[in-house]
């Protein structure tokens, strides 16, 4: 009885090397082709990261022209009221001083809040 169950596992060890490298195999495959799909999505989402990156830049840049385009506005509206005489009411004067566009000087007439 020994001879013959050592030599059924002789036989199977090879079979049961076989399927064990089969299923290797195909885990590998498997773990291929989840690698494969998610460098996919990590070079999409570069691809959108990048683009917001810019996204975010042109905003700043806008955001920066906004302000300085603001600022003008602002000291030619203050040297309008000046040259007028015409007082600024409290929410404007308020807008100019928390925006730092208002002269140390109160030269618009209107008094301070």
């Amino acid at each position: 009885m020994n001879k013959q169950t050592s030599e059924q596992r002789t036989d199977g060890a090879p079979e049961y090397g076989a399927n064990h490298m089969d299923r290797l195999l195909t885990e590998l495959r498997s773990q291929s082709s989840e690698l494969e799909r998610l460098h996919a999505i990590y070079e999409e989402l570069e691809t959108r990261n990048g683009l917001l990156h810019n996204e975010v830049l042109r905003l700043k840049r806008a955001q920066r022209t906004n302000v300085q385009d603001l600022a003008r506005v602002a000291a030619v509206l203050l040297q309008i009221s000046r040259a007028k005489g015409v007082a600024l009411d409290p929410v404007t004067l308020g807008i100019l001083r928390r925006r730092g566009w208002l002269p140390t000087r109160n030269r618009t007439g209107a008094a301070r809040p």
